[in-house]
């Protein structure tokens, strides 16, 4: 009986996945931060509610790049780099919406 590689080893790294769908919503953050230094002056006075508002904002606009590395490696049959980024995607959704609603 033959056994391709592909059967045998898993395709990625969970990992792995796990560190870019933690990596990629920071640079992109910090994309926006970079591109809009207005955020970091202090020039605009904001309540807490509109703080909290414009960071949930932020990190759902970073947790879209997640979503395009996900079906990135789905496509390229890395299931388990493609599980990572989605574990990670969810967990940060989870306590992004904690943090807007509960705190």
């Amino acid at each position: 009986m033959e056994f391709r590689n592909s059967e045998i080893r898993p395709q990625g790294s969970l990992m792995a996945g796990g560190f870019l769908a933690l990596v990629a919503p920071i640079l992109c953050i910090l994309g926006l931060v970079l591109k809009y230094p207005v955020l970091l002056t202090g020039q605009v006075t904001l309540t807490e509610f509109e703080v909290k508002n414009l960071l949930f904002q932020v990190i759902s606009l970073g947790l879209i790049v997640n979503v395009g590395l996900f079906f990135l490696f789905l496509r390229k049959q890395k299931d388990h780099t493609s599980r990572g980024i989605l574990l990670v995607t969810l967990i940060l959704l989870i306590i992004s919406v904690i943090h807007k609603y509960l705190l």
